[in-house]
């Protein structure tokens, strides 16, 4: 007689962000992504590296990866360039779940567009989180509006 068997324990919640408020009159630029700059993360007892839409991206200033975009992060301690506000180029409309464990990816940026800034994230210290830091959110031209990120970063 058949039977079945309920297998396996509950996996770690996992897809793409939403962030965009608008889809019209959005502007975009071609970024390719260091894949050293993104700090490896752990779903299911796998190690990963994932590009998250909605992240903040930076340009890198040194090291080898100079010239290439990483996320964003407000740890004092990154010392690349991508803790710098003015660095910010836009954010990152490109979802990588796995591609940046093998090599760089070209990555498509947003540059200019309307989101809603409780959709961003930053990095702290490799760590994917809100976006918080008031350096970037003004970076972004938001000020202190409470839902939307009006950006225009060309």
């Amino acid at each position: 007689m058949p039977a079945f068997v309920k297998g396996g324990a509950a996996r770690t919640p996992f897809g793409k962000n939403e962030f965009l408020r608008s889809t019209r009159d959005l502007k975009f630029e071609s970024y390719t992504c260091s894949a050293a700059a993104v700090a490896a993360e752990t779903i299911d007892g796998f190690s990963q590296k994932i590009l998250q839409t909605g992240e903040v991206m930076a340009k890198i200033t040194s090291t080898a990866e100079a010239g290439k975009v990483g996320p964003y992060d407000s740890n004092a301690a990154v010392t690349d360039g991508r803790n710098t506000a003015t660095n910010i180029v836009g954010i990152n409309n490109t979802f990588l779940p796995w591609q940046l464990l093998e090599h760089d990816t070209d990555i498509s940026v947003l540059y200019e567009g309307t989101c809603v800034k409780a959709w961003l994230f930053e990095r702290n210290n490799g760590v994917r989180q809100a976006l918080a830091a008031a350096a970037a959110i003004t970076a972004l031209g938001a000020g202190s509006a409470p839902l939307d990120v009006n950006i225009i970063l060309k």
